[in-house]
C-alpha cells in the first residue's frame, strides 16, 4: 500500500450539506483525517465550543471527495473531538480508507498483492519471441496460475497485466495477486480471515519480511472493486522489486515456492488455512519480527523461543515427564528418604504436596524433543550443540523476566534464536504435509542454515 496525502472536502452521510476541508494522510505510523472544524453540524441553539469532556467515539462512515474529484469513503474513524461552530480542528484515526462511495462495511472479494508474490509465483513473461531478431509478441490478458477451494471461499492466484497503448509507445506491468472470493464480510474479517493468513504463508515459505503492497475490495452493494488502505504494522518498502534471484539463491532462507511445492496449490491452501488456525500462536510469535521495522535482540530471541515453546505444546511435547505410576514411586521414595533423615512432619507433608503436583516435562526437554522431531535437521543441531534445549531454555529466562541474569550474550543469543526459527519453520512445513526427507534436504541444503550452524558451534562452547 503506497503512502499518500490527499486534500478534499469531508462530510457525514446524514449531513451532506455540511462539508469541511481537510487532509487524509497515510504513512508508516497512521491513517489519519484532519478536518478544519467540526463534522457534526451546528444546531440552531449551539454556540461556541462544547465544554463537556469528550469521550473517544467511532464514526462508522465519513464521505469525502478529493480536489481531483475522486470519491473516498472512510470506515471506523475514531476520535475524541469537541463539537460546535467555533471548533477549529477535528482529528480522526481511520480504520480503513476506500476509493468510491460505500454505505456499508460489507465486501465479497479481495485482491491482495505482496512485494514477494511475483518472485514466489513466477508468472509467465508478458513477452514472447516472434522468431525473428528484435520481434516480440506482447501479452495483455491475465493468466490464472493456480486456484483452490476453501470452506466458504475460493482463492485464485492470478497474474494481472495492466498498461496503456499509444501511437508510438506501449507500457505494461504484470503483478501477481491472490484473489479471494468469500461470503459478505466486514473489513476486519477480510483482513483477519484471508489477507493475514496469505501473508503468513509467504513469510513462512520465504523466511523473510513480506509487505502487503496493494489491497482491493469488491463491495457487496455496488459490485465495484475499490482500492483500500488501512493501518498495518509492516516492514519498510523494499528498495528494489524482489525477483526470483532474491529468493532462489542458496544464501536465501527460502523453503517453499509455487514452482517447487510438492503439494499442489489446490491442496496446499486448504491445509494451510486449517493449520494456521491450529498454530495461530506459534505463527504470531514466529513472524512478529518480520512485521516490524526493528526489534531489540532480547525481544527477537524471546519471540523465537516462545514460538518453539508454543509449537511443542500444540504437538504434545509438554506432557508428563514420567507415567503416573513412575512419578508416584519417585515421590514416595523421596518422602521416605526425608522421613528417615528426621525432617519434621510439616516439612515432609509440604514437600509431598509440591512434588506430587510437579510431573510436568522440563521446558528444556520439550525444546530438545521438538528439535529431535525434525530428523536430520535436529541431528545436525544437537551434534553441534548437545545441550541446545538446556541452553535455549536458560536464555529464555534472561529475556522474559526483568532483572534475571542473561545466560547468553548478544551474539550467542542471535544464533541460537536463528536456529530455533529454522526448527519451527521446518516442523510447521512437516505438519503442513511435506515429507520429512524433503524438508531435511531443503533446510540442510541452504547455505544460510549451514552458516547459522557454524556460528552456533562457535558460540556453544561458551554458552552456559
Amino acid at each position: 500500500m503506497e503512502f499518500f496525502t490527499v486534500d478534499g472536502m469531508w462530510w457525514l452521510p446524514a449531513s451532506p450539506e455540511h462539508q469541511l476541508p481537510g487532509t487524509l494522510s497515510f504513512d508508516a505510523d497512521s491513517l489519519e483525517l484532519v478536518v478544519h472544524g467540526s463534522l457534526e453540524p451546528a444546531t440552531a441553539t449551539s454556540s461556541g465550543v462544547s465544554l463537556f469532556p469528550t469521550e473517544w467515539s467511532t464514526t462508522p462512515v465519513i464521505f469525502g471527495r478529493t480536489h481531483e474529484g475522486k470519491d473516498v469513503t472512510l470506515l471506523d474513524a475514531g476520535g475524541a473531538n469537541f463539537v460546535g461552530p467555533d471548533v477549529t480542528k477535528s482529528s480522526y484515526r481511520v480504520g480503513m480508507a476506500l476509493t468510491g462511495s460505500h454505505t456499508s462495511d460489507r465486501f465479497v472479494e479481495a485482491w491482495c498483492q505482496f512485494d514477494y508474490l511475483n518472485a514466489w509465483s513466477q508468472p509467465p513473461p508478458v513477452t514472447e519471441s516472434g522468431g525473428r531478431s528484435h520481434e516480440y509478441t506482447l501479452r495483455f490478458h491475465n493468466v490464472d496460475l493456480a486456484e483452490a477451494q476453501l470452506e466458504g471461499a475460493e482463492v485464485r492466484l492470478t497474474a494481472n497485466v495492466t498498461g496503456r497503448i499509444k501511437r508510438d509507445e506501449v507500457t505494461c506491468k504484470q503483478l501477481a495477486y491472490f484473489v479471494v472470493a468469500f461470503d459478505p464480510s466486514s473489513t476486519s474479517d477480510v483482513l483477519g480471515n484471508w489477507v493475514r493468513p496469505l501473508q503468513d504463508l509467504l513469510i513462512l515459505a520465504l523466511g523473510k519480511p513480506v509487505r502487503l503492497t496493494e489491497l482491493h475490495l469488491r463491495s457487496e452493494s455496488t459490485g465495484k472493486l475499490n482500492e483500500a488502505a488501512f493501518e498495518a504494522v509492516q516492514p519498510a518498502p523494499s528498495r528494489r522489486d524482489p525477483d526470483w534471484a532474491s529468493i532462489a539463491g542458496n544464501s536465501a532462507p527460502t523453503l517453499l515456492t509455487l514452482r517447487d511445492t510438492p503439494i499442489p496449490f489446490a491442496d496446499l491452501l486448504p491445509r494451510w488455512f486449517d493449520l494456521r488456525s491450529k498454530f495461530s500462536e506459534v505463527l504470531v510469535l514466529l513472524h512478529s519480527p518480520h512485521y516490524v521495522g526493528s526489534m531489540f535482540s532480547e525481544h527477537r530471541y524471546s519471540s523465537a523461543f516462545q514460538s518453539a515453546e508454543a509449537l511443542a505444546h500444540v504437538l504434545g511435547y509438554s506432557g508428563r515427564e514420567k507415567s503416573r505410576a513412575e512419578h508416584r514411586t519417585r515421590v514416595d521414595r523421596l518422602i521416605l528418604a526425608a522421613q528417615s533423615a528426621g525432617l519434621n512432619e510439616d516439612s515432609v507433608s509440604w514437600a509431598g504436596r509440591v512434588l506430587r503436583s510437579r510431573n510436568d516435562k522440563p521446558l528444556s526437554k520439550q525444546i530438545h524433543d521438538l528439535v529431535v522431531s525434525t530428523g536430520r535437521i535436529g541431528q545436525e543441531i544437537l551434534g553441534t550443540s548437545a545441550d541446545f534445549g538446556q541452553i535455549t531454555a536458560s536464555a529464555r529466562t534472561g529475556v522474559s523476566h526483568g532483572g534475571a541474569s542473561k545466560s547468553l550474550g548478544v551474539v550467542e543469543r542471535h544464533w541460537y534464536g536463528e536456529v530455533l526459527r529454522w526448527v519451527v519453520r521446518a516442523k510447521v512445513l512437516m505438519e503442513l504435509g511435506m515429507r520429512e526427507g524433503e524438508i531435511e534436504d531443503r533446510v540442510l541444503g541452504r547455505a544460510s542454515f549451514r552458516h547459522a550452524i557454524r556460528n552456533l558451534g562457535e558460540q556453544s562452547s561458551t554458552a552456559v
